[in-house]
């Protein structure tokens, strides 16, 4: 009888694959991967010989129905597999997936490696609602226009992927439009190299900016919005850390008390320093 196996892969160590894995690919008849290459290097790890087609964004439109078909005709079980994780998500695959339901053949997940998953669990962020959006527009002004849709939206917590040429740019943009969200951004997960920037959105975009091999590596990266203001709450809030101490100081705190409650609203610790620093010279040093 045909059936479809969606095969998840590791995204980046072999240690992840599982028993599962390895049976999935020796059941299958036939290998539908995104990169036969990549695909390759795991069947070699298990020193498993299968056929392999191609199936990947550029072909797969054309090539899914027309697979379903041959499944039924031959009587074929087929694992459907990408480069590294769950097929479908930010991948190539669910087209096969559509065309096997729509041709009556039974799908089988094998469950797996997933970056958004692992992104989000060693993020800290409350992940019981969180929306997945992949990449973003390049350009200026969609990529603006979409995270001000996300932001509109109610999502608190969203997980997006980035190129290494533009993470910079993309953590610069969402300093200066939610600068009390926070960010944690990750790059090679599971890998040797694994890192992970955690913070307000300004300190990560600062951390990255300061790193020389920032444009190396592969990026996850999960923004939580639920420390940022709504646009009514904004307009009673203040405009800078300058304010906001000033303001905490007003109601009864001391400068490091103030400082601790700027820190804990969400403002980055360089504005924070630049505001004491600015308080002290109007003000005069705080006496110890």
């Amino acid at each position: 009888m045909a059936r479809l196996l969606v095969v998840a892969t590791p995204i980046g160590n072999l240690g992840d694959l599982t028993a599962r894995t390895r049976d999935a690919l020796e059941r299958a008849d036939l290998i539908a991967a995104e990169d036969t290459r990549v695909t390759m290097k795991l069947l070699n790890h298990y020193d498993l010989k299968k056929p392999m087609t191609s199936l990947h964004r550029h072909n797969e439109a054309e090539k899914a129905p027309g697979l379903a078909r041959r499944m039924l005709e031959e009587d074929l079980t087929v694992a459907l597999t990408c480069d590294a994780g769950t097929p479908g998500i930010s991948d190539p695959g669910h087209l096969l997936v559509d065309a096997c339901w729509e041709a009556g053949i039974p799908v089988e997940p094998i469950p797996g490696p997933s970056a958004v998953a692992t992104a989000l669990s060693a993020s800290g962020f409350d992940a019981r609602e969180f929306a997945f959006y992949g990449f973003l527009p390049r350009e200026m002004k969609p990529l603006r226009d979409k995270l001000g849709a996300i932001r509109s939206s109610g999502i608190s917590v969203f997980v997006l992927y980035e190129s290494p040429h533009r993470v910079v740019q993309l953590t610069e943009v969402i300093a200066e439009m939610f600068p009390a969200s926070r960010l944690a951004v990750m790059s090679d997960l599971t890998k040797r190299f694994e890192r992970i920037y955690r913070g307000t959105s300004p300190e990560v975009r600062d951390e990255l900016a300061a790193n020389e091999n920032v444009e190396k590596g592969e990026y996850c990266l999960v923004c939580d919005l639920s420390r940022v203001e709504t646009p009514e709450e904004k307009e009673e809030a203040p405009d800078d850390a300058r304010v906001y101490i000033v303001k905490r100081m007003l109601s009864g705190e001391d400068m490091r008390a103030a400082m601790q409650s700027a820190r804990d609203a969400g403002f980055a610790r360089n504005d924070i320093y630049r505001a004491r620093l600015d308080l002290e010279r109007l003000f005069g040093e705080e006496e110890e």
